[in-house]
């Protein structure tokens, strides 16, 4: 898996462990919220699984009673509690405390294709699973490809291949959607966002770190992902919405 030195480095130079394009993470940022939200329902505990800076902790804990972050990255998590601190909302840095729980839900947003090995991906994938409750959900989002292809830090998995991971481990595939790509398969609102002269200006200062850039740009793609009605209806897209359940008691 991708270590805790890479993720932390990230974390410093763009402040989460999203797109390094500062247009496209907050755009994206906005629809994967939005699309897991829609998933949610009341529930005492849920795991976000590579938590990054805690953005789906916080949307969690709009539904869990209990919420726990983890990631490898201890910088990742002290961004996360700053951001969004909550009595709700533990952030863990410590795996074994992780899987000492229950959960009703698990989510993992892009996570998985950064587990390289798939080996240890089998044995997560397991954990998973002995972690959730009886009808407990996963619900994944993840990039796949035609064949699997490596790219240094991650691994791009085939459908099959994953669905076949999660299955081995007791977790049945329940739902999927196509989620848009923003380089790959671009809805029409993104590609007309993106090519805004101030989207593109924003992007470059946000990156320069001018003060006020980012937020400026993060109203400005929330306004415009808000009035995106194609995001989850891309069946060709390689980024795929996932719900896994638990098989049996």
């Amino acid at each position: 898996m991708s270590s805790a030195a890479f993720w932390s480095q990230r974390v410093r130079r763009y402040g989460h462990t999203g797109w390094s394009d500062a247009a496209t993470y907050a755009y994206d940022q906005r629809l994967r919220l939005k699309a897991v939200s829609w998933l949610l329902k009341p529930m005492a505990a849920a795991l976000d699984y590579g938590c990054g800076v805690g953005d789906f902790c916080a949307l969690l804990a709009t539904r869990a009673q209990r919420v726990v972050g983890h990631d490898l990255s201890r910088d990742a998590l002290l961004r996360a509690a700053r951001q969004h601190p909550s009595t709700a909302i533990r952030y863990e840095p410590i795996a074994q405390a992780v899987w000492s729980q229950r959960y009703d839900l698990i989510l993992s947003i892009t996570v998985l294709q950064h587990v390289v090995d798939d080996g240890e991906l089998q044995a997560l994938l397991e954990r998973c699973a002995d972690a959730l409750q009886p009808d407990g959900r996963m619900i994944v989002l993840e990039t796949l490809a035609d064949e699997t292809r490596d790219g240094g830090y991650l691994r791009r998995r085939t459908r099959a291949a994953l669905v076949d991971a999660f299955a081995r481990a007791g977790l049945t595939l329940q739902s999927r959607r196509g989620f848009y790509h923003p380089t790959e398969c671009p809805t029409p609102a993104f590609a007309a966002y993106r090519k805004r002269f101030v989207v593109r200006l924003l992007s470059r200062l946000a990156g320069w770190k001018l003060p006020g850039a980012q937020a400026m740009l993060t109203r400005i793609a929330n306004a415009a992902a808000d009035a995106d009605t194609e995001f989850l209806a891309q069946p060709a897209s390689p980024t795929q919405l996932f719900v896994f359940v638990r098989s049996g008691a």
